[in-house]
């Protein structure tokens, strides 16, 4: 019984992150936007409204599950965890002074009738302050996020999807952006880590 519930919540998962994929893709997009016209403006707000009321009910269910404990962090462990959550959320506060909140949460494009396709301000390709140091603050501080917590089974699976997930959206994200800035943002790829500060430490450390 338990390894069905295992697995109704990794197809659930599963089918949330595909919608969640393919209700921002740009094939997806220029087909609603057809379709809505002018009202395509409210179509980044309903889509995070979507989002955020179908994903609640499934992480509710995760934690309904009764499961084995893999890993806690006690002991030790606290401070590994602690110094994760700090950079988490110094992460998240560095991405909002690059990205433009307003236009994330989808208010921008209500307020200007406009559909935005970057989070910056002024839709120029944004390389400043942390992302100087990698590409993606928000998808890293995402990961630290969800791994930062014990880990049952339930947790286990709901991580290892989600984090499949990220990486997926992470080269998805990167097809758009290579659309939308060409060469600027190849060159970019090639100075900037995704994730982690790889290419930044190499030159911090060797010069």
């Amino acid at each position: 019984m338990i390894s069905t519930q295992y697995l109704l919540l990794s197809l659930f998962l599963i089918l949330w992150c595909f919608f969640h994929s393919i209700l921002i893709s740009n094939r997806f997009l220029a087909y609603i936007e057809a379709k809505l016209g002018k009202h395509f403006r409210t179509y980044r707000i309903l889509y995070n409204l979507f989002s955020l009321i179908t994903f609640l009910p499934l992480i509710l269910y995760s934690y309904s599950l009764q499961s084995e404990m893999i890993f806690d962090w006690s002991g030790y462990f606290q401070i590994a965890r602690i110094v994760l959550l700090l950079t988490c959320f110094l992460l998240l506060f560095a991405g909002s002074k690059s990205y433009d909140l307003l236009s994330f949460l989808g208010f921008r494009q209500i307020q200007q009738s406009e559909h935005h396709k970057t989070m910056s301000d002024d839709g120029n390709l944004s390389t400043a302050g942390i992302l100087s140091i990698i590409r993606h603050p928000w998808y890293t501080a995402t990961f630290l996020f969800i791994w930062v917590r014990n880990i049952d089974v339930s947790a286990l699976i709901v991580n290892v999807i989600f984090s499949i997930y990220l990486i997926i959206g992470c080269y998805l994200e990167e097809k758009k952006l290579v659309l939308e800035y060409g060469d600027e943002y190849r060159n970019y790829q090639q100075n900037v880590s995704m994730l982690f500060p790889w290419k930044w430490l190499k030159t911090k450390l060797i010069g």
